[in-house]
C-alpha cells in the first residue's frame, strides 16, 4: 500500500521548492531594473495569473509594486539596495571580472546564495595595504582628480606640487599618478603626508597623459622603455604562459618546452625582482648589461654571506 503521508509530504516539498525558485527569479529580475508583466510571468513559469498575482501582491509585498503602466517594479525602499546588474560593474572596477570561468550574473547570484562554508569555491585574498588611517587623504585625492585641482604634499620628506590624474591599485598597493614639473610620476598614497588641495589652482589634464595611463598595465611611468628578452626554463614555463607576469609580455614556446619571453620594461628595478624570484629558471638574454648587473648583485650578496 502506498504511504499517503509520504506522498503528501513529497508533493508539498516540491511545491515549496518551485515557489522558492519562482520568487527568487522574480526578485533577481526586479533587482536588474526590469518592469515585469504578470501575463508573461504566468506563461514563463507555467502557472496561472492568479498565482502570479498572489506572488506579487502578498509574497513580495513591500518589494514589488505596480507602476502607472500596470507592470511591476521594485518599490522605492527596495531600490535603495544595490541592483544586481551593478555587480558586474563592481567586478570590473575591482579587477575581478575574469576571476571565475563563468562570469554570468545567474552564476554569481547562485554562489552568493550559498553560505560560505558550503561553497565549492574559495578565493584566497591577495594581501593589501591598510589605508584605514588615510581615508581622508584618499578621499581628498579622489576629489582633486575629479575637480582637477592642484595638490601640495610632502613625499619622502620633500615638498611636492603635482597635478593628480588617477588613483591606481597595483599588487595590493594604491598609487597616485600625477604630473610633477612636467613629468608623469607615481606616488605611493600611504607615503603622502600633509596633503593640501588648492581649489584656486585648477589645471587641464593632458590627453597624452590620460591615454598613457589608460594603456599602461603597471605603475612605472617613464618616457622610454627597454625591450627585454628572457629565457624561461620548461619547469616553470606554464607560470608565464598562463598569465602575464611582466608588462606587454609576449612569448614563444620552443621545442624543448622553454619559453622565449619579450617584455617592455621602464626601469631595470622593475624587472630584477621578478627574475630573482624565479631563479635559477629565468635568464636575461637581452640586454646583456642587465644580466651583468644581476650577476654582480648576486655575487655581492654571496660575498656578504661568506663574510
Amino acid at each position: 500500500m502506498p504511504n499517503h503521508a509520504l506522498v503528501t509530504a513529497t508533493t508539498a516539498d516540491t511545491k515549496s521548492e518551485k515557489l522558492a525558485q519562482r520568487l527568487s527569479r522574480i526578485i533577481a529580475r526586479l533587482h536588474q531594473g526590469e518592469h515585469i508583466d504578470k501575463h508573461q510571468l504566468a506563461a514563463e513559469f507555467g502557472t496561472t495569473i492568479r498565482t502570479i498575482e498572489r506572488d506579487l501582491h502578498q509574497r513580495l509585498h513591500g518589494i514589488a509594486e505596480r507602476n502607472a503602466q500596470g507592470q511591476w517594479q521594485l518599490t522605492l525602499t527596495a531600490r535603495s539596495t544595490i541592483p544586481a546588474r551593478h555587480l558586474h560593474g563592481y567586478a570590473r572596477m575591482a579587477g575581478t571580472e575574469r576571476l571565475f570561468p563563468d562570469a554570468s550574473l545567474p552564476y554569481l547570484l547562485s554562489q552568493l546564495n550559498i553560505p560560505e562554508p558550503h561553497r565549492a569555491t574559495h578565493v584566497q585574498p591577495i594581501p593589501h595595504e591598510d589605508l584605514g588611517g588615510g581615508t581622508r587623504t584618499f578621499a581628498a585625492l579622489q576629489a582633486a582628480i575629479e575637480q582637477q585641482h592642484t595638490c601640495h604634499f610632502t613625499y619622502k620628506t620633500k615638498p611636492r606640487h603635482a597635478h593628480p590624474y588617477r588613483l591606481i591599485h597595483k599588487n595590493g598597493v594604491w598609487y597616485l599618478a600625477a604630473e610633477e614639473a612636467g613629468r608623469l610620476k607615481n606616488f605611493s598614497v600611504a607615503l603622502i603626508e600633509q596633503l593640501q588641495v588648492d581649489s584656486s589652482a585648477p589645471f587641464t589634464p593632458k590627453r597624452t597623459h590620460l591615454d598613457y595611463i589608460a594603456n599602461k598595465d603597471d605603475v612605472w611611468f617613464t618616457e622610454q622603455t627597454t625591450e627585454v628578452l628572457l629565457r624561461i626554463a620548461p619547469d616553470i614555463a606554464h607560470y608565464f604562459a598562463r598569465r602575464q607576469l611582466l608588462p606587454q609580455q609576449q612569448h614563444r614556446q620552443d621545442s624543448d618546452g622553454s619559453l622565449l619571453v619579450t617584455t617592455q620594461i621602464n626601469h631595470i628595478n622593475q624587472l630584477l625582482p621578478v627574475v630573482r624570484y624565479w631563479l635559477p629558471h629565468v635568464r636575461i638574454v637581452q640586454p646583456k648589461a642587465w644580466e651583468e648587473e644581476l650577476v654582480r648583485e648576486l655575487r655581492e650578496v654571496l660575498g656578504r654571506w661568506d663574510q
